[in-house]
């Protein structure tokens, strides 16, 4: 991603697990220039994620025998161009003369954490990648702590893709519009295609 890449002009993968979790205000407030992000750069886990990337990537090369490149590419939604997803690296590995087969994600996480719990915190963060960059297959590699190390594939789930791609539609209507949400909206809010705010009816445009 360029270093002037503003993330108030859109969604992205870290965003989309916030909408996910209902974490809409704050988030609204940030996009919208009424108040900065944290700031990040003494939190230490974030921190020790982003330096450990290049490593973590060659340690999933030398694991699992794929070649990883596009490193820190940025993919737009082709309908909605305000959802972007900024991701680790592109995996070849079918051998069927497609350029790239999945993606690729990395994480850092603490010891006593384990694929399912991974797969559980970033579902949004991962669906998004795969909604906006058009892949069917992520992989996670992953370190816990600094004794274990292992790969998770996640496929599209394109249910829940509906579901979200629902919800970002409808958060980046309050932002267009500078009208606050409310500060919690659950996501099973988003099985249908219209939301009520309280005051109007939003129609949500489905996936066609």
């Amino acid at each position: 991603m360029k270093k002037d890449f503003d993330r108030k002009q859109g969604i992205g993968g870290s965003d989309a697990t916030r909408l996910y979790k209902g974490d809409w205000y704050e988030l609204w407030q940030e996009k919208t220039g009424e108040t900065e992000g944290a700031d990040l750069s003494d939190v230490l886990p974030v921190q020790m994620g982003i330096h450990t990337e290049d490593f973590n990537i060659r340690w999933f090369e030398k694991q699992t025998g794929l070649k990883v490149d596009g490193k820190q590419e940025t993919f737009f939604h082709k309908k909605y161009p305000y959802m972007y997803a900024h991701v680790d690296g592109l995996v070849k590995d079918d051998g069927e003369g497609r350029p790239y087969d999945a993606i690729l994600e990395c994480k850092h996480t603490n010891a006593f954490s384990n694929p399912k719990k991974v797969a559980d915190n970033y579902k949004a963060q991962l669906q998004h990648y795969l909604m906006v960059a058009g892949y069917s297959k992520i992989y996670v590699s992953m370190f816990f702590g600094n004794m274990k190390y292992e790969v998770m594939e996640v496929t599209e789930d394109k249910e829940f893709q509906d579901q979200l791609e629902n919800a970002e539609i409808l958060f980046w209507h309050f932002v267009e519009k500078k009208k606050a949400p409310p500060d919690y909206i659950a996501f099973d809010n988003f099985n249908s295609k219209e939301f009520s705010d309280g005051e109007t009816i939003i129609p949500i445009i489905p996936r066609k």
